[in-house]
């Protein structure tokens, strides 16, 4: 079963139960470091609360430059919260000609600060085969 259980302006978040997969869709809107902090936030509240095994970012939409600091905030404060709630992997399913996907050669990341391992994609069926092992 498939729902969105949660979205703001800049992001929808739905929630794929069979699968244990909670995903976070960026829209094509412009956004602020706020916005994009806020919408984190509300993925790290509903993983809290959904516990998934895995999370899905889609950014194939995201179109937002990231000001000083925001993403040492992201590693400080969400990062910690998405592992809190036991996921497990977070894919990227990123846009067209974005370097280093799994399927360009590209490598999964793990360690400080996430407990989880993390890998971006081309393809998002690539990253739902990798959340399962194929």
């Amino acid at each position: 079963m498939t729902s969105k259980v949660a979205g703001n302006a800049w992001g929808e978040i739905v929630h794929h139960e069979s699968v244990g997969v909670l995903e976070l869709r960026w829209l094509p809107v412009a956004m602020t470091d706020g916005a994009f902090k806020a919408t984190l936030a509300l993925l790290a509240w509903e993983a809290e609360k959904l516990r998934p095994s895995f999370l899905l970012i889609d950014a194939t939409q995201f179109d937002h430059q990231f000001g000083p600091d925001v993403m040492r905030w992201r590693d400080d404060c969400i990062i910690p919260r998405y592992g809190a709630a036991g996921v497990t992997k977070l894919a990227f399913v990123m846009p067209a000609g974005f370097p280093n996907t799994m399927e360009n050669g590209g490598k999964e990341a793990s360690g400080d600060p996430a407990v989880f391992t993390t890998a971006w994609f081309a393809q998002r069926d690539n990253a739902l085969s990798w959340f399962v092992g194929h």
